[in-house]
């Protein structure tokens, strides 16, 4: 149960037909700004999330909506739906799906989808004084909010309270059964995003980060229900990072964290790459705990990544480890992201990395890898790839440039002379001091055969006299 692929026109900055072929596991957009990179992302999410798009109206849209997502499907729903061709496809390989009898109208998406846009904010700032508190905002509402620091805070805290009520639930033992798996959400989480914050995170999973705690009440302090622990309590996580928990005010340290020998740290005072990476990997875990209604194996079933500048905030040993990780720890989940760092791209393989191409004209199309991208370096991909000719700096480029001009000369003046010197000197000590040997070996082939041509220049002019 994945998305194969995508039909795209009309739609800017797709002004000519694109179609692109979908790998069951990572899809990586590339290319320069304003390629159409997300509108991909955006029109992925348009389809599985927005009421506005999937309507309950038999066809809608019809006529306007220039985008065909292709889904798995099996031949009596191809059959069956073959004059849907130019609708938002929406097919899955069950042959008892659901809402095959409605199509292309369901309620709910098929599969659970999370979107996280390329600005991303942490948990808000902690204060002691806060308590935590209750509204009247259902949990499938909240889950539909854009991912954020303040709208995750707000859907643990309803998933715990959810749990809570299911806990209570007498005479239904599967019920409570089910909502043990709250349970593994922070584990799963925690335990993906310590395989990127590797440096940071540490522990095996995260627990509630309490201020003002009684060591009584240590015994309520995991599914505590609000009315009774009156205290402000988040999200704290194990870490090693133990001058950044120096700094944290006294008063904002959890209570407990000498008796237990630990010291979590609230995720809100985390570096901006730890605290956003593990809230929105935790955000996913909630989405897909909540559309499985707590079902034991939630985390191993299908669901749709939609992120986009997925290295954002991450060092680049983070950005080489976030795909890995989250294909370990989400067998079904099937990822589409962008990115604008080849330490994302290095790894992927034949069918994962799309390319988006904008002409001088505007025109925008699309190419797939055909190999892995297997043993390469980052110049490697920043030239095959990313359209960087030049991977180095914009002063050293431009001389370069000016060498190769000179170079290109038939005649040059003493000043000339003295300019093109003066850069073959300047060009190779820069790429070597940069420790790119293979720039700096190909500028001095490049000046061994101008200094062999000058030569054999200057031989033929003598033998002509």
């Amino acid at each position: 149960m994945h998305i194969t692929g995508m039909d795209i026109t009309e739609t800017p900055p797709f002004t000519v037909f694109v179609q692109l072929d979908f790998d069951e596991r990572v899809n990586v957009f590339i290319g320069p700004n304003a390629s159409g990179k997300s509108t991909l992302l955006r029109s992925i999410d348009s389809a599985f999330n927005h009421e506005d798009i999937v309507s309950s109206s038999p066809l809608p849209w019809s006529n306007m909506w220039p985008i065909v997502i292709k889904g798995e499907v099996s031949r009596s729903h191809r059959e069956r739906h073959q004059g849907a061709k130019n609708l938002l496809a929406l097919l899955y390989a069950s042959e008892d799906w659901p809402y095959a009898e409605h199509f292309p109208s369901f309620d709910e998406p098929p599969l659970p989808t999370v979107y996280v846009e390329p600005v991303r904010t942490g948990l808000p700032e902690l204060h002691v004084e806060e308590t935590a508190g209750e509204d009247d905002t259902e949990l499938s509402e909240v889950l539909r909010r854009p991912f954020s620091g303040a709208n995750f805070k707000t859907a643990n805290e309803k998933m715990h309270q959810k749990a809570m009520s299911m806990f209570d639930q007498e005479g239904k033992e599967d019920v409570s059964s089910r909502a043990h798996n709250i349970f593994e959400v922070s584990e799963i989480a925690h335990s993906c995003a310590r395989a990127i914050c590797a440096e940071v995170l540490t522990g095996a999973n995260t627990r509630n980060y309490v201020t003002g705690l009684n060591e009584k009440d240590l015994d309520f302090q995991p599914l505590a229900g609000f009315d009774e622990v009156n205290i402000h309590r988040s999200l704290g996580i194990n870490t090693i990072d133990q001058p950044n928990f120096r700094n944290v005010r006294p008063e904002d340290r959890p209570t407990y964290s000498e008796e237990m020998g630990q010291v979590p740290l609230y995720a809100g005072f985390l570096s901006s790459g730890t605290q956003t990476t593990f809230l929105w990997i935790y955000w996913l875990a909630l989405k897909m705990l909540h559309h499985y209604e707590f079902a034991d194996g939630w985390k191993d079933k299908p669901a749709i990544l939609l992120i986009d500048e997925i290295e954002n905030h991450l060092h680049p040993t983070w950005q080489r480890r976030v795909i890995p990780a989250l294909l370990e720890h989400f067998p079904g989940l099937q990822i589409f992201a962008t990115t604008h760092s080849p330490f994302v791209v290095a790894g992927l393989r034949a069918g994962q990395v799309h390319l988006l191409n904008r002409d001088e004209n505007g025109v925008v199309t699309a190419t797939t890898n055909e190999r892995d991208i297997i043993g390469w370096t980052t110049d490697e991909i920043l030239r095959t790839f990313m359209g960087v000719d030049e991977p180095t700096d914009e002063l050293t480029i431009q001389r370069a440039k000016r060498l190769r001009d000179l170079r290109g000369k038939e005649s040059l003046s003493d000043a000339e002379r003295e300019e093109l010197e003066k850069l073959r000197r300047r060009v190779n000590e820069d790429f070597l001091s940069s420790s790119s040997p293979l720039e700096a070996q190909r500028e001095r082939y490049a000046d061994m055969m101008a200094r062999f041509l000058e030569s054999r220049q200057s031989e033929l002019s003598q033998d002509g006299r």
